[in-house]
């Protein structure tokens, strides 16, 4: 999403012609479909596919190439058709993989000297002081036309607890999350209810049978609604971003439970704006616990991540307006032109 919103603000701002270059075999139509429906004044941009063995000769030549993952770094580190060129780092992305080939391969693209758009300053920190390369903060936001606040849930029965859970991404802790949530169940049974979204899996799988209820993926408006029907939302990131999930569900008026994260401290605040706690089962258990039992009396919480939210993370406009400066800027400095 925030890939897309960056060309698509650069486009009607700034005029840009996009073309997306799109690595491996994809059904290209369906594709361009899909990104049309998030973001329509993206129709002029051009699609490509890259595939098969002379894929980089389908490689336009543009004033700026933008890498999105670490894979797609390569592959702009191979090609001499851009003018200048950038990465678009969402995550500390090596801590993707274990330690070994697929970690070093991931952590040597932030070597190749393209100019950072990071997205969050703990990423820009670390691409600059780690890695000696030049970026901008990107500031994350959120829509606030979808996500916002409603009155404040009173605690009620049964109370409802939300957890982003995907079982196949291990940064996000779901083995933890799900011993947690069985002594939870066994304490407070039919008091709570425990939400899981994010991905499709069934909870049988998991023997979570009766102590989940399991959503899936929902589309990106209706999570504000769940959100908002929420009275705690429990995020878990090991990696070095928070990923958009504390960012929407404190928009919503959610009280926010995560793991203490060093690299997150930027944004989540313990006991001011949120709740954290350690990466157990028994922290987070006891942190649970805690919330539940004393509710009503967080509300300061509440309010605080409301407000931080909207006095640091309202607008997208500021946070694209300074990315899409940095690039110009960046391109201007380069030596040459196409």
């Amino acid at each position: 999403m925030t890939i897309l919103r960056l060309a698509e603000y650069m486009a009607t701002e700034d005029g840009i012609r996009n073309i997306f270059t799109l690595c491996g075999e994809v059904d290209l139509s369906h594709k361009r479909a899909q990104i049309l429906s998030a973001f329509p004044r993206l129709e002029d941009s051009e699609f490509i596919m890259l595939s098969g063995p002379d894929f980089m000769d389908a490689i336009p030549i543009a004033d700026y190439g933008i890498a999105t993952l670490w894979t797609t770094a390569y592959i702009l580190a191979s090609t001499d058709r851009c003018h200048c060129k950038y990465y678009m780092i969402q995550d500390y992305e090596p801590l993707f993989y274990p330690a070994g080939s697929t970690f070093a391969q991931a952590e040597l693209s932030y070597k190749f000297g393209f100019y950072g758009i990071a997205n969050t300053k703990s990423l820009a920190r670390i691409y600059e002081q780690d890695y000696g390369g030049k970026a901008i903060c990107l500031t994350p936001a959120v829509d606030t036309s979808i996500f916002y606040p409603t009155t404040m849930l009173k605690k009620s029965i049964p109370m409802r607890i939300f957890y982003y859970a995907r079982p196949n991404t291990p940064r996000n802790c779901f083995e933890l999350a799900s011993a947690a949530f069985k002594l939870l169940k066994e304490m407070y049974g039919d008091l709570i209810e425990i939400i899981c979204a994010g991905a499709g899996w069934n909870p049988s799988s998991y023997d979570l049978d009766s102590i989940v209820t399991m959503l899936g993926m929902l589309p990106y408006e209706k999570t504000a609604d769940l959100y908002r029907s929420s009275h705690l939302g429990i995020s878990m990131m090991m990696s070095k971003h928070p990923s958009y999930l504390p960012l929407e569900m404190m928009a919503c008026g959610t009280i926010v439970l995560a793991n203490e994260n060093d690299a997150n401290q930027w944004l989540l605040k313990a006991n001011v704006n949120c709740l954290t706690f350690s990466p157990t089962r028994s922290c987070l258990h006891e942190r649970v616990s805690y919330a539940i039992d004393n509710y009503d009396s967080l509300d300061s919480i509440r309010q605080n991540a409301i407000a931080t939210i909207a006095e640091h993370h309202s607008s997208w406009d500021h946070a694209m307006r300074s990315a899409a400066d940095f690039v110009h800027s960046a391109g201007a400095s380069v030596p040459g032109s196409y």
